[in-house]
């Protein structure tokens, strides 16, 4: 998980007078009501004691917002687990934050980062009630900001406001290091933190919240409701990997040449195609489609190239073929892989031609369709192996275009589960469907040997499964929910570093089925480095 990931409506219910996070209850409270309690805490107690009480009451909030983080989300690095504060900062309504992380060092202890805070409501609350001032006035961020991290990385960390709104200062910040690294420059700042066993009680109150997740879990997969189906469309693109293949889309739209796409079935492909003829001159015309490892020869012959009346059995009257049918449009031949060699004899004269002969016919007609093949095999194998045509390749791989599974593109899953969700809610009219964060965690732990199609499919049943329109992980088929569950079983925090490597190594190995060079690329190591690993044992067996 990223910290750019995290939505507000996923997260926190509103209904039946709860406001909700995950089983953990909130309040909204007004701005000026706590101006006011800030004012009678300082005339009741004096500037220093308000203070204090503030500060811990942020630190608590901010140990807790933690808590809930690490127990709902499997973050990708510690940094933005960190990260994720300040989203929640703009979540509650406290701030417009933004976090810079200069160093987080878990196995040192050592922290470094910096808050800067605008439109800062307790600096406005203050002003409200005190007007300008010497001293910083940011306490309940202070406190927020350290409990936060401090429960984050297992060591302590704090804040200290230098900036401040309150001091005439154009914006709030507030430099945070952890407890060595301050000395004693931290004395005058640590009576403001202290306070008995928080961290105590926000792993009480973690353990008791996931007690009462899995008691729901199991009452939400007593219900059932039936299945139905939805299209899916071109959305959010996040990773790199699969932005290269849009990238080289957008670019050969703009030309009327062939262009071939490759990647595993369900990955997209199709989708691609439509995207490239709809940004075409031709976008406004028609779009063909058909697989051309669904029909038999004969069959496919006649719905590509069409027929006379009488040219076979059964063909009782003429038939124009689809190289007619989309004439100033594009057709997309998917499974392209999957022809006889009579038909890529004829396909072959069609891309050099342009022109097309009915069965049954001996005349010749001009067409003007654009070719888009895919295929989910390796042509270059299939041309050594004497399957496919090598002239008929180079023809219709002009521009080559491959769609990585969604397994090496992992950002993509969540844009496509929310689409796919936002669908399946009109589709199926269940108001504000949403997903819940353990259904996100098994989403994106998940490895999608179906890609984009399974997970479509996988979130169609999840969704029918449903209950008050929250998806949950319990709503997902079994196969997922297994798949978690060993990867889990995988790694355990017993194992030492050299074990866990070892099993890490496997696991990417098992994944790309031995190809230890797209291995290395998802490891970010050398070709050389994962060898020299393989052959010392960590990656043993793999």
């Amino acid at each position: 998980m990223r910290a750019e990931d995290l939505r507000l409506e996923e997260l926190v219910d509103f209904s039946d007078g709860f406001v909700r996070l995950k089983g953990r209850r909130l309040v909204l409270h007004d701005m000026h009501a706590f101006a006011q309690l800030r004012k009678d805490l300082v005339k009741m107690l004096g500037p220093e004691h308000a203070r204090t009480i503030l500060t811990r009451f942020g630190y608590f909030w901010g140990q807790a917002d933690s808590a809930a983080m690490q127990r709902l989300f499997t973050w990708e690095s510690p940094v933005e687990l960190a990260k994720a504060s300040a989203r929640l900062y703009a979540f509650q309504g406290v701030t417009k934050a933004l976090l810079k992380v200069e160093e987080i060092d878990i196995e040192t202890k050592q922290c470094r980062a910096e808050f800067s805070w605008h439109n800062s409501g307790e600096a406005e609350e203050h002003i409200t009630e005190f007007g300008l001032g010497r001293n910083a006035a940011c306490w309940i961020l202070t406190g927020y900001a350290s409990g936060y991290m401090s429960y984050s990385l297992g060591f302590k960390v704090y804040f200290i406001e230098d900036k401040c709104v309150v001091k005439g200062d154009a914006l709030c910040t507030a430099y945070g290091k952890d407890e060595s690294s301050w000395g004693e420059l931290l004395t005058p700042h640590i009576k403001y933190f202290q306070s008995d066993d928080i961290s105590g009680k926000i792993q009480y109150y973690t353990n008791e919240l996931k007690r009462k997740e899995k008691e729901l879990a199991a009452e939400r997969q007593k219900w059932r409701l039936r299945e139905t189906k939805d299209d899916s469309g071109f959305i959010e693109i996040k990773s790199r990997a699969f932005q290269k293949a849009v990238e080289s889309a957008i670019l050969v739209s703009r030309y009327d040449t062939s262009v071939l796409i490759s990647g595993e079935s369900g990955s997209g492909k199709e989708v691609l195609a439509r995207y490239i003829h709809s940004r075409s001159s031709r976008g406004k015309n028609v779009f063909m489609a058909i697989n051309c490892g669904a029909l038999p020869e004969t069959l496919l012959e006649g719905e590509l190239f069409g027929y006379r009346a009488g040219a076979f059995t059964g063909a009782v009257h003429d038939r124009v073929g689809l190289f007619e049918e989309a004439d100033g449009g594009s057709l997309f031949l998917d499974e392209i892989g999957e022809l006889s060699s009579s038909v890529q004899v004829k396909l072959l004269r069609v891309l050099q031609e342009k022109e097309i002969m009915r069965l049954g016919e001996n005349k010749t007609r001009k067409i003007n369709a654009r070719i888009i093949a895919a295929s989910n095999r390796n042509l270059a194998e299939d041309i050594k192996a004497g399957r496919f045509r090598e002239d008929l390749y180079y023809r219709l791989a002009v521009v080559e275009i491959e769609v990585p599974p969604l397994r090496e593109r992992r950002e993509d899953i969540l844009p496509l589960a929310r689409h796919f969700v936002k669908n399946f809610s009109k589709k199926l009219k269940i108001p504000q469907l949403r997903l819940d964060p353990s259904c996100i965690e098994s989403l994106l732990s998940y490895d999608w040997p179906g890609n984009v199609r399974e997970l479509e499919n996988a979130l169609e049943r999840a969704a029918v499964f449903s209950l008050n329109g929250l998806v949950t992980a319990a709503c997902l088929p079994q196969n997922i929910l297994r798949f978690r569950q060993e990867n889990a079983e995988r790694y355990s925090v017993n194992m030492s570093l050299g074990e866990l490597e070892s099993a890490h190594i496997r696991a990417v190995m098992d994944m790309v089925n031995g190809n230890k060079t797209k291995a290395a690329s998802i490891l970010g190591i050398s070709p050389v480095s994962l060898w020299r690993k393989l052959k010392t044992g960590k990656g043993e067996g793999a």
